[in-house]
């Protein structure tokens, strides 16, 4: 059970804490600035900054290893391995990797049409004209033009996950274990209804 339970965290991480599937599995482009790319997940990473720092992977694996029912264990493992099949099944769908070939040409064309603010952005920083944290609010404003439609349509999603989050963490801090498993059955739901996403999105990009 320790090699199961081993496997839960970071799976979990990179299931139910993405933003969504279309893109959660565009990697950024190597081609763009490294300090650059650095800076702007750095505006970003606040999203799930409660659950990423230890709560999210550690934390996790530890309520699961400690309250959840065997039976709840077991299924948690069985729907993160399809999660991770059909992952895997997804990025080598002839739709995903033409998706993924247009949207890295974006990316690169957004970058390179706001390479000079960025690199002025960055020498400012370097040459102690503006603060760390103005450089990252000036950088958000140039990369939000680009991925504000994305947050906006995981706004919804987002939510719900974080709702369950909050119940999850509510019944921990009072070692309620009737009420840590059903918030953990609902975190499985939700991977199954996303497992089920995910093979339709299979299906449409054959």
């Amino acid at each position: 059970m320790k090699v199961r339970s081993s496997l839960i965290a970071p799976i979990i991480a990179a299931s139910l804490l993405v933003p969504a599937v279309g893109t959660a599995i565009v990697k950024p482009t190597a081609n763009t600035s490294s300090q650059s790319t650095s800076m702007e997940k750095e505006d970003h990473k606040g999203t799930h900054h409660k659950w990423e720092k230890g709560e999210g992977q550690k934390g996790l694996t530890n309520i699961i290893n400690q309250y959840a029912t065997p039976q709840l264990k077991d299924q948690f493992t069985k729907d993160l391995a399809t999660r991770e099949s059909l992952m895997k099944q997804l990025r080598q769908t002839p739709g995903i990797q033409k998706k993924e070939g247009q949207e890295k040409a974006q990316r690169q064309a957004f970058y390179q049409a706001h390479k000079q603010e960025i690199d002025s952005i960055k020498q400012q920083l370097k040459d102690g004209k503006i603060t760390k944290q103005q450089a990252h609010q000036q950088l958000q404003a140039i990369f939000g033009k680009e991925h504000g439609k994305e947050q906006s349509k995981d706004k919804g999603k987002e939510q719900g996950k974080s709702g369950v989050y909050q119940e999850l963490k509510a019944a921990v801090q009072k070692k309620d274990t009737a009420a840590i498993n059903s918030a953990l059955q609902k975190l499985d739901q939700q991977l199954q209804s996303s497992n089920q996403q995910l093979q339709q999105k299979i299906n449409a990009n054959k």
